[in-house]
């Protein structure tokens, strides 16, 4: 399914439609892989009636309410410059009222070395995180903008893990804008492929072979296309 920036900024001023399907799956998978314990039932409470259902943890609750405001902040900034302010303002608004607004270490790169549990994957360091990002958003202005570049980018972005928290929700929502941007089919992480996705970009990353990944991608991308195929009518309404 591609949904090119205009497009989707029309979908976003219609109520109880495809712009609210696509905010649901996106988030409900995305933030799943992270361990919230929302079910699509809690987000639709939570998105249309400001109301929490279940038992959650407050961070999750907190974020998740966040991701929420930060998928319209997304697509309301689509034609906005994407550099590290832009990322920033992501994840201050990601992570605002969380633990880690408390300690002062949101809408900023990290301030201290972190890992990931389960894996012998070396990050970078926080005094080399500003030069990697300068870097790989350099090198994103002159790719090719295609499903390769995309999946290259992202393992890229999740090896230097540049926020301290928040990186996985960060990247998906990273990999959102750029296949808007670029009228690529939406490629939402299905968590039906959480293993495969978490391999895949495992070996990315430490061997440089994207080519799991992509494949990873491409199976999110017909994932979506069979979700939504009763919106193929919106679509072409609101297209013409």
């Amino acid at each position: 399914m591609k949904i090119s920036t205009q497009i989707m900024k029309k979908l976003s001023k219609i109520k109880n439609s495809l712009y609210d399907a696509i905010k649901i799956e996106y988030l409900y998978h995305s933030n799943k892989l992270e361990g919230s314990t929302f079910s699509r039932e809690n987000l639709i409470d939570l998105l249309e009636h400001k109301q929490v259902n279940g038992e959650h943890y407050l961070d999750d609750v907190i974020e998740t309410k966040n991701s929420l405001e930060l998928f319209d902040n997304i697509i309301n900034t689509l034609d906005e410059p994407f550099d590290k302010y832009l990322l920033w303002d992501w994840h201050r608004t990601l992570k605002k009222g969380s633990i880690d607004d408390e300690i002062d270490n949101i809408g900023k790169w990290k301030k201290y070395e972190n890992r990931l549990s389960k894996t012998d994957l070396k990050l970078c360091e926080p005094h080399l995180v500003e030069n990697n990002m300068y870097n790989l958003l350099e090198d994103w202005k002159e790719s090719k903008k295609d499903i390769n570049a995309i999946a290259d980018f992202h393992q890229k972005f999740e090896h230097i893990h540049t926020f301290q928290d928040g990186n996985g929700r960060i990247g998906r929502f990273i990999i959102l804008r750029q296949c808007i941007e670029n009228n690529i089919d939406l490629i939402a992480i299905d968590n039906e492929y959480n293993k495969e996705y978490r391999d895949a970009l495992y070996e990315a990353q430490t061997t440089g072979n994207i080519n799991s990944l992509v494949e990873v991608f491409k199976k999110c991308q017909s994932r979506i296309d069979e979700k939504f195929q009763s919106y193929e009518g919106l679509l072409n309404q609101v297209t013409e």
